[in-house]
């Protein structure tokens, strides 16, 4: 029996656009105040509860693509381009690009539940763990088609999160619930997009499907949404501005 596992070749134009972005809004935040200077991270659109809690939903977009410092943005590139390409040539650009954003809010959000007041957010890494959590969910759903290959790529990608994860709860500055948040996203967004009941031609050849173009992606974009509204109503709820002290 002969597998077919070639992935159509793409290009990761979304991954090295999202990266220039990122660069970009690094650049002018350093000529404008300093990317480590919480009051600058904020008029870009970093998190702050209070902010979000007062009807500023729009940051837990543009906080995605604003980073905190040259390191930061150097570690969050390289994994971007890591992570994100691989998931782009696996998922297509359509699917990647939601999945990226998909994640990034619902990283975003889980990081405003649990952020203390005066504290920013900032950063790419909970959707970059989205990437890596629907690279779990491709190899998981093709273990078996890709044999030994496939199960070991799944264990060191599987590894690699619990490490991050780990070290994200030992690290102060590392906001690990966007990360737990987003990888959690990215396996559901992964699996939801990767499934196809696996199919063999007459030629008794099997065939990884092509899912480039998937139409369970408006539906996907549906729930995403859904599920952001109500993690935002639970953390509106929970919310305490009576708490908030003046750092503006």
């Amino acid at each position: 029996m002969r597998l077919n596992i070639t992935v159509p070749p793409r290009q990761p134009v979304f991954v090295y656009s999202i990266a220039s972005i990122n660069v970009i809004l690094w650049i002018l935040l350093e000529v404008s105040g300093n990317s480590t200077n919480p009051s600058s991270l904020r008029k870009f659109g970093a998190i702050d509860s209070y902010l979000i809690w007062s009807g500023e939903y729009w940051r837990l977009v543009s906080a995605i693509f604003l980073h905190v410092g040259a390191s930061h943005l150097a570690i969050n590139s390289i994994s971007l381009v890591i992570m994100g390409g691989l998931a782009e040539r696996l998922y297509g650009h359509w699917n990647f690009i939601s999945i990226f954003l998909v994640t990034g809010i619902i990283g975003s959000t889980a990081s405003y539940m649990n952020i203390e007041n005066g504290v920013v957010g900032a950063g790419a890494s909970g959707a970059i763990f989205g990437c890596l959590g629907s690279l779990v969910s491709f190899f998981y759903i093709r273990k078996k088609i890709l044999g030994k290959s496939g199960k070991q790529t799944l264990n060191g990608l599987i590894i690699l999160a619990l490490v991050n994860l780990a070290f994200g709860f030992v690290i102060p500055a590392v906001d690990n619930w966007a990360h737990i948040g987003g990888f959690i996203a990215g396996i559901s967004s992964g699996y939801f997009l990767a499934y196809r009941p696996r199919t063999v031609q007459p030629s008794h050849r099997l065939q990884i499907p092509n899912i480039g173009q998937n139409t369970r992606l408006p539906l996907l974009i549906f729930f995403a949404v859904s599920i952001t509204i109500s993690l935002l109503a639970i953390g509106n709820s929970t919310y305490e501005p009576a708490k908030v002290f003046p750092v503006f």
